[in-house]
This record gives structure tokens, sequence and C-alpha cells, in this order.
């Protein structure tokens, strides 16, 4: 046999045949049909992996679509969440803590940014775009979070502010504390039992012997007992408010009226006197603040009065030169 002798199956004689120089054509056409055929096998394969999805691939590129739109309308709605908070801050600020007198939050605390490492890192895993629709989401939603534990805060200290201020306004001292007419005010006054002139750091309110006298505003009993000037009194600390009372000439103070003790503005603490340094029955009422100065009390009775019922009184207390005590 020949080197290089090449043969082939010949089917219709069904013998090998040998392939003839001449028969080079021939082989090299096969060469060609083969590799046409693998490169067509080929390429219809990655068209087929590429644009042709199997039942499962379908499902999941369905489920990866509603989840973008469901992130998407999430995002709307955290949105629309974020512009009430906003708004919510705006009363806060420009309301709450304005009647309230309470400072402002600081716009580096109101920001309530984070810093460090990135915390949603993992999602850098996924296709940029759903790696940024990600991102976002959980961004919007960790700043929502802390921007409500900030306000929720804000608003339990603003409660804390509003229940002190309640409970300042309950104690100040506001109402006449007898139903009596004020005869004389806050100053200089000729005292009718020392024969001279010395402030009068009180008014006096003109009352029959025995008359009820109440506190002024809630507070604590702070003092009972009895002076030389005030004869009997008492006094009420009005701790909130940054307020005492004063009470004297008294004729009687009921047993239960006594240091410690809790009493409400209107409740009847004595009964009107005439005892220590007085001309006549009548209360003396003095108020103080909580460094001991004493103020015109006066000027704690006018939100209940009228302008014009207040111009009145203070001109009648003016023209009084002669107090009665």
């Amino acid at each position: 046999m020949a080197k290089n002798s090449y043969f082939y199956y010949d089917h219709d004689a069904c013998c090998f045949v040998e392939v003839q120089k001449n028969s080079s054509r021939f082989i090299l056409r096969i060469i060609a049909t083969t590799s046409a055929v693998l490169i067509l096998a080929f390429v219809c394969t990655i068209a087929m992996d590429r644009f042709i999805k199997t039942p499962q691939e379908v499902a999941l590129m369905d489920e990866n679509a509603a989840l973008q739109e469901q992130l998407a309308n999430v995002n709307n709605r955290i949105a629309i969440v974020a512009s009430e908070l906003d708004g919510i801050k705006t009363v806060d600020e420009n309301l709450y803590r304005s009647l309230l007198q309470a400072d402002a939050i600081a716009e580096d605390v109101r920001s309530v940014g984070v810093g460090g490492t990135d915390p949603f890192e993992a999602f850098n895993r996924f296709s940029p775009a759903t790696a940024d629709l990600l991102n976002d989401t959980s961004e919007r939603i960790s700043k929502l979070e802390r921007q409500i534990g900030l306000q929720s805060e804000s608003f339990r200290e603003l409660s804390k502010l509003a229940e002190d201020r309640k409970a300042a306004l309950l104690e100040m001292p506001a109402i006449v504390p007898s139903e009596g007419v004020i005869v004389s005010g806050y100053g200089m006054r000729f005292h009718p039992v020392l024969k001279l002139t010395r402030m009068h750091y009180g008014i006096d309110v003109a009352v029959w012997m025995g008359t009820p006298v109440v506190a002024t505003g809630d507070g604590i009993i702070k003092a009972v007992g009895r002076g030389n000037s005030l004869g009997k009194y008492v006094k009420i600390e009005h701790p909130k408010a940054g307020y005492t009372s004063v009470y004297g000439h008294l004729s009687k103070i009921p047993g239960n009226i006594r240091r410690g003790v809790k009493i409400s503005r209107g409740e009847v603490i004595a009964l009107s006197g005439n005892t220590g340094l007085s001309s006549s029955p009548h209360l003396h009422y003095e108020v103080h603040d909580k460094n001991g100065r004493a103020l015109n009390p006066l000027a704690f009775m006018a939100p209940s009065m009228t302008p014009s019922e207040y111009r009145k009184l203070l001109e009648e207390t003016r023209r009084s030169t002669v107090s009665l005590d």
C-alpha cells in the first residue's frame, strides 16, 4: 500500500475506496462543510442562550421587574412621608419651640447624617441599575428612621416642657386672695402704727374680720407662724412658677394648713384678722421672686382684668398714701 494513501467509505459500493490525488478538492469540501456545520451550531447555541429563555428564566425576569416596580413605588411613598415629616419639623421649630421658649435643634443634628463605611456595600454585587435602586431606597429609609426618632425625642421634650409650663401657670399667684377692696398698694406708704413713711412691700385688702383667705396659686405651704409685724401669717411656695406668696394679719389658720402641705389655687388657707402691726382688720398680701425680692402683686392680677380695670386699680392704689400696716 502506498504511503500517504487515504480512503473513504463508499456507501453505495459498501467498501473503502482509496482517495486519489485528484480527490483533494473533495476532502477540502468535506472539511469546509463540517466547519460550517460546527460554526452554525455554535451560533445557534449562543442565540438560543441569549434570546430564547427557559420558563424559569422568564419567571425570574418577571419577578425582578415586579420587584423593581415595587421598589420604585416605595421610593415615591418615602418621598411623601419625608415631605410630611418636613412639615412637622417646621411646626416644631416655628410654633411649639417658640411658644414653649425651647432652644432650636441645630441643623447638623436635624440632618442626622451617617459616616464611616458604606452600610449597603452588599448591594454592589447586583447589576448597576438594581444596586443603585436598592442603595437609594435603603438610604432613604435609614434617614427617615433617624429623622422620625429625632422628632419623637423632640416631642417628648416639648411635652415635658408643656407639662411644666402648665404646672407653672397653675402655680402663678394670679388672683386676689380675698373678697374685698384693695385700699393700699405697693410702694412708699405712711405706716399708721409706727407713724413713719416706709416701703410697703405688698397690697392691703380691706375685709371684715374672719373673711376667708385663699391661695392665689397652686403650691406648697412653706411656713406658718406669727411675727411682730405680720402677726399670724402663711407663706406658700410656688416652685415651678418661681414665686412665694405671703398672707399676713390673719385671725385663724386651720390645723391642716402646715409646712409641706400641697395647696391649690382658690383653696382656703386662713381667715382674715387684725394681728401684728395693723390698724384695722384687713389682709396684707405679698409676692416674692425666687431670690426673695418683693414684687408688685398687682402685676400678677393684670391678666384677669381688662386694661381699664387694671389702670383704675393701679391709679387708686397710687393715690393712697397710707397703708393699714
